[in-house]
């Protein structure tokens, strides 16, 4: 649940997951909630993806979080739309 950035710099973080109910993620940086992240779904079938762009100036710990004052969980669908497993994902790259 949480990722270590071990050297200072600039991090492109790509998340999607695919979950029963609406809701919103975001990302957390040495546990301080980054709003500039929050990306959620109001209802539907579809997907909540997520893309930014953080920096940080020390090693840190990334978190990707139901943001507080949100609904308590959030149920991630194994077989979203058919017979077929789906996937969560979660990318994180160093640009420099």
């Amino acid at each position: 649940t949480a990722f270590s950035l071990n050297s200072a710099g600039v991090y492109l973080v790509h998340f999607q997951v695919s979950v029963e109910q609406a809701g919103q993620l975001q990302l957390t940086l040495n546990g301080t909630p980054l709003p500039f992240t929050t990306v959620g779904r109001a209802t539907g079938a579809n997907q909540i993806v997520g893309m930014a762009l953080v920096q940080t100036s020390q090693a840190s710990i990334l978190t990707v979080r139901n943001p507080a004052g949100n609904a308590a969980a959030l149920e991630i669908v194994p077989n979203s739309g058919g017979a077929s497993a789906v996937s969560a994902n979660l990318l994180i790259v160093r640009l420099q």
